[in-house]
């Protein structure tokens, strides 16, 4: 797939990547990442910077976006009252349906936004925006997922699509970069929350918009066996809703808009 090339830019002395044969390499200080299989490798974390490491979400790839795994587990955490199709609620969230063109256009947003999809997965929400966004660019810290997402976004011919491996607590990509920010279904794994609020505030242009989905100690995860459940296989430790409110706000985010099915929590929030 002949992908876009996004503006990355070196996390040691914020100068622009330039991409050479197999690798992006910075002009100033001599930092290189490699791109295997056309997926930039950024420095992420001790724990999955190892290629041989097979972490729990590289086994899951293949299965993640069957009738196995996401939808099972949706059902079970939103309950009844949980949208459908989660994946239009969000791009309507982010003012790219159709329906929501009114209200973007009230907001003085005439040209098709870019999207950075943190915490990406195999595509799932990447692939769905992308139809009415300029550009989305899509990072997550697993090979596997990214390698599956790549592969997913070039069978639908999508060319307005790339993909990254980047953790969200050090992402490889200027201020203000993007006009909108998705981070769906993550935060909860996070190991640092907090920082990663802050650098998905700090890549959004000023009024820029942050949307995403998260869990919270509610309904069948208000049950301390259940989220012991979650905590053991995934990593998983659902949110408070208002320490999770505050959390956003110290990041510097504000208009702040929640919106609760079961134990999934849909959040909308303006960069300052």
């Amino acid at each position: 797939m002949d992908a876009i090339e996004p503006g990355y830019i070196c996390r040691r002395c914020e100068r622009g990547l330039a991409r050479w044969d197999a690798q992006l390499n910075c002009p100033n200080c001599s930092v290189t990442v490699p791109v295997a299989d056309g997926i930039p490798r950024f420095p992420v974390p001790d724990a999955v910077d190892d290629s041989a490491h097979e972490t729990f979400f590289d086994r899951l790839a293949p299965v993640y976006e069957t009738p196995v795994w996401f939808q099972p587990l949706y059902r079970f955490v939103g309950g009844a009252t949980a949208p459908r199709d989660d994946r239009s609620t969000i791009a309507s969230m982010l003012g790219l349906e159709a329906e929501s063109g009114t209200e973007s256009a009230a907001e003085g947003d005439t040209e098709a936004p870019s999207v950075l999809d943190v915490a990406c997965g195999t595509g799932r929400i990447t692939r769905h925006v992308a139809r009415d966004a300029a550009s989305v660019l899509g990072v997550d810290i697993s090979g596997g997922m990214l390698e599956r997402a790549q592969r997913y976004a070039a069978r639908e011919g999508l060319k307005n699509v790339a993909f990254a491996r980047m953790s969200a607590d050090e992402l490889w990509v200027d201020d203000g970069a993007f006009d909108r920010v998705a981070c769906c279904w993550a935060l909860h794994l996070f190991p640092d929350v907090d920082a990663a609020l802050a650098e998905l505030h700090r890549v959004l242009r000023s009024s820029g918009r942050l949307v995403g989905t998260t869990i919270v100690d509610e309904y069948v995860l208000g049950a301390a066996p259940v989220r012991a459940v979650a905590r053991l296989t995934v990593g998983a430790e659902p949110f408070d809703v208002d320490s999770f409110r505050t959390r956003l706000r110290k990041a510097g985010f504000s208009s702040l808009e929640f919106d609760r099915r079961g134990a999934a929590l849909f959040f909308r929030a303006q960069a300052g």
